[in-house]
């Protein structure tokens, strides 16, 4: 009878901690739809791609292709839960199944080799941000300086490969890197290019070096490896938002002009 209780009160704590441990069973579509929510992980510190507003509501341009994905699966398009990633985590939180999809993903042979993408739905580039009086006006002028760079991003992965001999700084947020430029602990930061433009506007005495980004990024939705139900789902729906016009009415709602000189300035 012991046996047989121990046996029982096994099974209960480990129903209870894969139920609660966050490290959740990675859903199908149709699991998705049967849920009635969507989880997705997005970043919050990249105005105006993913943000929180003062109220602490996220908001941004990948916030809404989210919303477009719940409403296309729900009619709802509030049936979204939004959880904080970053570009360390996120890859990790996707195939733990903590989130169904990554929302804002630049495409990179490594990640390639972990996850499936989406088709690209929108592409920018890595710029500079550097000091008023900085002499930098281009990334091959960051050989053998410092340079401030997000931990796993597109931007510190390019200064690696393009400029070996420069001393990377990772930091976790935006907002890090910014503050070391400032009291010069490093002499420029590399990031894309509209999350530098944004930050641009709230830091006086810091500015773009460079009209023209480098290494182009589209960004994309990342989607477990092999599930390409939820793949196609994802594509189809992305591709419906093009041809009604919804996806260009959430450039002009958050990018305007700007998102527009980016795409042509890559497509030449």
């Amino acid at each position: 009878m012991k046996n047989h209780r121990s046996l029982l009160l096994l099974f209960i704590f480990c129903f209870l901690f894969l139920l609660y441990s966050g490290e959740g069973i990675a859903r199908t579509l149709q699991d998705v739809k049967r849920s009635g929510k969507l989880i997705a992980g997005v970043k919050t510190e990249y105005p105006p791609l993913g943000f929180l507003d003062n109220k602490g509501v996220n908001k941004g341009f990948d916030i809404d292709i989210a919303k477009a994905l719940a409403n296309e699966l729900f009619g709802n398009e509030e049936a979204v839960e939004f959880v904080a990633v970053t570009p360390v985590n996120q890859i990790s939180f996707l195939t733990s199944g903590k989130i169904d999809i990554i929302v804002g993903l630049g495409i990179t042979e490594e990640r390639k080799r972990k996850i499936d993408f989406s088709i690209p739905y929108f592409i920018s580039g890595q710029s500079i941000l550097v000091r008023g009086e900085s002499k930098v006006t281009k990334y091959q002028d960051l050989a053998g300086k410092q340079v401030a760079t997000i931990r796993g991003s597109k931007g510190d992965s390019a200064i690696g490969k393009l400029i070996p001999t420069a001393e990377r700084i990772n930091f976790e947020h935006p907002s890090q890197a910014v503050q070391a430029l400032k009291e010069h602990r490093v002499e420029a930061f590399v990031e894309d290019y509209v999350s530098l433009y944004n930050l641009l506007q709230q830091n006086r005495g810091l500015r773009i070096a460079g009209l023209e980004p480098f290494s182009p990024a589209p960004r994309s939705l990342g989607v477990r490896k092999g599930n390409n139900e939820w793949l196609n789902f994802v594509n189809s729906t992305l591709e419906k938002m093009r041809k009604t016009g919804e996806y260009e009415k959430l450039l002009d709602k958050w990018f305007g002009l700007e998102a527009r000189a980016l795409w042509r300035l890559f497509k030449k």
